[in-house]
């Protein structure tokens, strides 16, 4: 009387440009910036060149649009997971019904994928809304998607 359901989703092929790492580790303001960026600056001859010298000095503060924005933004989600059970004749018979069912599930609740930021099946968001499309692809730091864990009954009379 069980029954077990999962429903995957995911995409393959896209970049993302994680706009908010413009902010992380941009040097505009006085904030802490990503482990990432500390590790790979680049401090002189023969080190890292994926992230350039920490400097609040530089004209733009290294937030000048780069590829080093840019991520991979493949992923696979498990978009939901249920567990049921449907009770047997004797028990719906007492009760007056012609099914009774318990189920829990769960949304959202893993994400396999290398983005490091928040979300990447990220949507637009108020920051991006007079951009229209030209702002598919951009991560402003929307909030992700929520994980929802439910339970409950279904009843036919």
């Amino acid at each position: 009387n069980f029954d077990f359901s999962m429903f995957f989703a995911g995409a393959s092929g896209q970049k993302i440009y994680n706009q908010i790492n413009t902010d992380i580790e941009g040097f505009y303001r006085p904030f802490n910036v990503t482990k990432r960026y500390i590790n790979e600056r680049w401090t002189g001859e023969g080190t890292s060149n994926t992230q350039p010298l920490a400097s609040w000095a530089d004209k733009s503060n290294n937030t000048r649009p780069s590829t080093r924005f840019l991520e991979n933004g493949d992923y696979i989600r498990l978009k939901n997971i249920q567990l049921g059970y449907t009770f047997g004749k004797k028990i719906i018979d007492k009760l007056r019904l012609s099914k009774l069912r318990f189920y829990v599930s769960a949304s959202n609740i893993l994400t396999f994928t290398k983005y490091t930021g928040l979300d990447p099946e990220f949507t637009t968001n108020d920051n991006s809304r007079s951009e229209g499309d030209l702002a598919a692809g951009i991560d402003y730091g929307t909030y992700p998607n929520a994980i929802v864990i439910q339970s409950g009954f279904q009843l036919t009379f």
